[in-house]
């Protein structure tokens, strides 16, 4: 099956300065690149989740991809159209079938509009006046299991799981293809998470959406998604079916964070692995491995020689950059019990 979305070598880049001060202070380089070379591709159906401590670049990826935010470098291409480079009006018939859900569910949705005034946006926005906004609102609320009678209420009326909803409901307006979640389940009560979480996958199941999903939680990771990359100072340093992963991470930081999952079972052993330092400022990256002022494994060409991508031998679907990569026996001496399901789904 042929990618919906193929992202490859997108590099995305901040300026830090103004040219004048810039020019002023002698700095050559008045920039901060967020995104470094990040590659990857999602099928139709596919579910990827994107992993990573704050600040790694996730966020920019997403709004890289739905033109928010330019790239510098890179391709980003859907279903085999370009979408770089082209304006707001030749990117908009691609935006119908691309949408986005924001991590900040009650602040993405503007406090002057009511919600079916919220829902009927994308219609105008996209030139489909002929649709019954009151009709197509009802459908839209039933679909993300809201009572048609919410389509009076404002966001301040709503809670933070019913806003989340909204926000769905609005990004499946369009009938997209693909839905990109940020922090789906951020400030949301653990049965409220399951029952976003419920929906993002009953929607898929019935829609065959595409879903790139944001988040922390190593738990949502796991049990809804099917790939997922792991990212540091706006690279990928490893990506992969999610089971073998979990299973058999080859990346130090990749396993440091899976150590660091929560794990209900207050009886359970666990293999806490420490990572210690601070995250490097992305102003003055480290050379070689960006990790390796923190990685336990260190050896001294990390420190100046940076990483080929290499492929694992049970799945080349499987990379990692790492000079040092784990073997599978050393991952697995440090492999949790599987944590509780989340939502009466899973």
């Amino acid at each position: 099956m042929s990618a919906l979305l193929r992202v490859q070598d997108l590099c995305v880049r901040f300026r830090t300065m103004g040219p004048l001060k810039a020019l002023a202070t002698g700095t050559k380089h008045p920039f901060v690149d967020a995104v470094c070379g990040v590659s990857f591709e999602i099928r139709k159906g596919e579910t990827l989740g994107l992993v990573g401590e704050s600040g790694s670049g996730k966020s920019t990826v997403a709004r890289a991809i739905m033109g928010l935010r330019p790239p510098v470098r890179g391709s980003i291409r859907f279903e085999g159209q370009e979408l770089t480079g082209l304006t707001v009006a030749e990117r908009k018939p691609y935006l119908r079938r691309m949408t986005m859900t924001f991590q900040d569910p009650i602040g993405s949705l503007s406090p002057r509009l009511t919600v079916r005034s919220l829902l009927s946006e994308p219609f105008r926005i996209h030139g489909l006046s002929n649709r019954d906004a009151g009709a197509e609102t009802e459908r839209l609320l039933r679909m993300v299991g809201l009572p048609t009678d919410f389509a009076r209420r404002y966001p301040h009326q709503l809670s933070g799981g019913q806003a989340r909803r909204v926000g769905v409901a609005r990004a499946l307006a369009l009938n997209p293809d693909l839905i990109i979640a940020d922090e789906p389940t951020a400030g949301l009560d653990v049965s409220v998470q399951g029952e976003v979480l419920n929906l993002f996958a009953r929607l898929q199941d019935e829609l065959g959406i595409a879903i790139l999903i944001i988040t922390h939680n190593l738990n949502v990771v796991r049990h809804i998604t099917d790939r997922m990359a792991i990212m540091y100072l706006g690279r990928f340093v490893e990506i992969g079916p999610t089971e073998q992963i979990f299973d058999q991470p080859r990346h130090p930081y990749t396993q440091a964070l899976l150590s660091a999952n929560t794990e209900p079972d207050p009886d359970a052993v666990l293999n806490r692995i420490e990572i210690k330092g601070e995250v490097p400022s992305l102003m003055r990256r480290p050379s070689g491995c960006e990790f390796h002022t923190r990685c336990r494994y260190v050896q001294k060409i990390c420190s100046s020689v940076f990483p080929e991508t290499s492929v694992s031998p049970n799945d080349a679907k499987h990379s990692f950059k790492c000079h040092f990569p784990l073997e599978p026996e050393t991952a697995r001496s440090l492999q949790q019990r599987p944590p509780v399901p989340i939502g009466s789904r899973f």
